[in-house]
């Protein structure tokens, strides 16, 4: 399925629903947009089955698997973006079996995204995939716990796994995680960004690579995406936070893509004076105006950031 998610090319939901765990869950798109087309769907409307339950209620949808192999161009692919692939109430067998998907659809790139990065350590570290490909057959991969073998990888090179931080708290309590699960590229989603992150420093805790003290996390990240809140009751993102996490990336050489300013703009990141009658916040030393996503647009001190860890940016003949 399309998107208009500018970070990806399609969304795949073989899961739907959540629930609320952290301060960026307040506003969630996916339980507005669910509850809106519910409503609709109790109205009379036809829409699919999924919206004739609460969002709070994991929904699985096994018959929607399969969707991938239909795609016949390449895709950045959004698993999930209507749940979270490792919320408690999803089974581990059903994990498995998108996972299983991903391995022998190799010519997409699929892009999880969680808030709950501790049960993705924990389901894949420790494990191996096993290419039992051969010349005659299509690339497909088997997951094996316990001893490496010779030719056993511990990620799949197609799948990307990233966490959820909306502030420093987030990043203290999550990253660690997303660092511990191997995988071929961990990225963050710093959206909504409700207040500075410095992954510099985080707080400090074991790693292979910090020799126990303050771990520099950003080294470990391979692609930062950050953006604002849109919605009725959007919540206004600070410039000083956002280029702070831009400048960390252009340090370390990390590729960063900044989605949107969302509902707010500040006054520092646009040319065009709204008027006095627009609805507007004081922020320290800056002040957001409410200008509506569209208008607030999606430039950071002049310029467009669409970097990828793979190097490419978005293209529109891959939808």
């Amino acid at each position: 399925m399309g998107t208009a998610i500018e970070w990806t090319d399609a969304v795949w939901n073989p899961v739907t629903g959540c629930s609320k765990v952290s301060e960026g869950c307040r506003n969630c798109y996916a339980f507005g947009l669910h509850d809106m087309r519910r409503k609709a769907l109790l109205e009379g409307k036809k829409l699919p089955k999924q919206y004739a339950k609460p969002f709070t209620e994991i929904q699985l949808f096994p018959d929607r698997l399969a969707a991938p192999f239909k795609w016949k161009k390449p895709k950045r692919v959004f698993v999930n973006s209507m749940a979270d692939l490792f919320h408690k109430d999803v089974p581990d067998d059903f994990i498995w079996s998108v996972f299983d998907i991903m391995a022998k659809c190799q010519e997409h790139t699929f892009q999880i995204l969680t808030k709950r990065p501790e049960r993705m350590e924990a389901m894949l570290s420790g494990r191996y995939w096993r290419d039992l490909g051969t010349s005659t057959r299509p690339f497909f991969a088997r997951i094996i716990k316990g001893e490496e073998r010779e030719g056993d990888v511990p990620f799949l090179p197609n799948v990307w796994l990233g966490t959820s931080v909306e502030n420093q708290k987030a990043a203290d309590e999550r990253v660690r995680h997303l660092l511990e699960t191997p995988a071929t590229v961990r990225f963050l989603s710093c959206e909504p960004l409700l207040g500075p992150v410095d992954l510099e420093f985080t707080a400090q805790f074991e790693h292979p690579d910090n020799e126990g003290y303050g771990v520099q996390a950003i080294k470990g990240i391979d692609w930062i995406i950050a953006g604002g809140e849109s919605g009725t009751n959007a919540r206004p993102l600070h410039s000083d936070w956002v280029e702070g996490l831009r400048d960390q990336c252009e340090e370390y050489g990390v590729p960063f893509f900044f989605k949107q300013w969302g509902e707010w703009v500040p006054f520092n990141q646009t040319d065009t004076f709204p008027g006095h009658k627009t609805e507007s916040i004081k922020m320290g030393n800056i002040t957001c105006w409410r200008v509506g996503k569209k208008k607030a647009g999606r430039l950071l001190d002049g310029q467009e950031w669409n970097q990828f860890p793979d190097g490419g940016e978005r293209d529109a003949s891959r939808t």
